[in-house]
């Protein structure tokens, strides 16, 4: 009764924290840190940053295009989302539709001879050419037949083709492979590092959907257990299992139906993987879920 007590005062303090205002506790963490001061912080991001910016001139290609599309950027966003999602999409004819609605709906423009690398602002200048193509494409039904003709011989399909493949090995500088023995295949030429491997975009939006990513775990665990050491639990490779794969409604009003389904299929997983001598991490959702979640650790 008493752990019960407590873990009850730790969740309400956690909920008491979930909208507290940001600056006040930034302000209070920064007054306990009082063995890092400014000016050794500052100094240090200094060296960092000017250590950084010597070694410009010997950046590959993909960190010359990803310091132009950065993350703060709309653009740098939709080339992450488009980079991911190619690697999902089983057939060409889906990839062609949706390259035509992301390139369309971005400034590339904006982005056109900012960086030193020459081959990122050719890449920029496709990027909105090809733009340009996409939302002209969009205008009206009468002109869709003609643009088809035109865009057809000044090589619009030829651009498209060069984009997935850009696309693709921006991916793959983010995801190590598609499949998970294909995972293990890169992972084994690499033998000095350690791998935990996190299967994207799983959240499930349906029964099917939540069955079939359970389903992909499992098969996962499977194939690192052929592959672990059975002594050395922190030197083998581990896993991410997210609790929204495990079911479709993973939300505050479907908890009574949510959490004992979850329990049941993370206990699976879980007893699969000690058995394996493998770890695993449960992955983080969004802060609105962080009930759910910890509702699912004490169920």
């Amino acid at each position: 009764m008493i752990r019960k007590n407590k873990l009850q005062a730790y969740r309400q303090k956690i909920n008491h924290y979930y909208l507290a205002n940001e600056q006040e506790q930034i302000n209070i963490l920064l007054s306990v840190l009082k063995d890092y001061p400014n000016s050794v912080i500052q100094q240090q991001a200094h060296t960092l940053v000017t250590g950084i910016r010597a070694k410009k001139a010997q950046q590959s290609l993909i960190e010359a295009f990803l310091h132009e599309y950065q993350l703060n950027s709309e653009e740098g966003i939709l080339l992450m989302e488009m980079a991911e999602a190619l690697l999902r999409i089983p057939d060409a004819a889906t990839q062609d539709v949706f390259l035509q609605e992301k390139l369309g709906s971005a400034d590339w423009y904006k982005h056109r001879l900012h960086s030193d690398s020459l081959l990122v602002n050719f890449a920029t200048q496709t990027l909105d050419l090809t733009g340009k193509f996409e939302r002209q494409f969009k205008t009206d039904d009468l002109s869709q037949s003609l643009f088809l003709q035109l865009s057809a011989r000044l090589g619009l399909p030829l651009i498209r083709s060069a984009l997935k493949q850009a696309m693709q090995q921006l991916a793959y500088q983010f995801v190590i492979a598609e499949t998970i023995d294909k995972a293990m295949q890169k992972a084994r030429r690499s033998e000095p590092y350690l791998y935990s491997f996190d299967m994207l975009g799983e959240a499930a939006l349906t029964t099917s959907d939540a069955e079939r990513y359970y389903q992909a775990y499992q098969r996962a665990i499977k194939t690192l257990a052929e592959q672990v050491n059975p002594t050395a639990l922190y030197k083998n490779p581990s896993i991410f299992i997210k609790l929204s794969a495990l079911y479709a409604r993973y939300e505050p009003l479907q908890q009574q139906q949510a959490i004992p389904q979850i329990s049941t299929k993370l206990l699976c997983l879980v007893k699969q993987a000690k058995a394996a001598n493998i770890a695993v991490t449960i992955d983080a959702e969004e802060s609105e879920r962080l009930e759910l979640s910890l509702s699912t650790f004490t169920n």
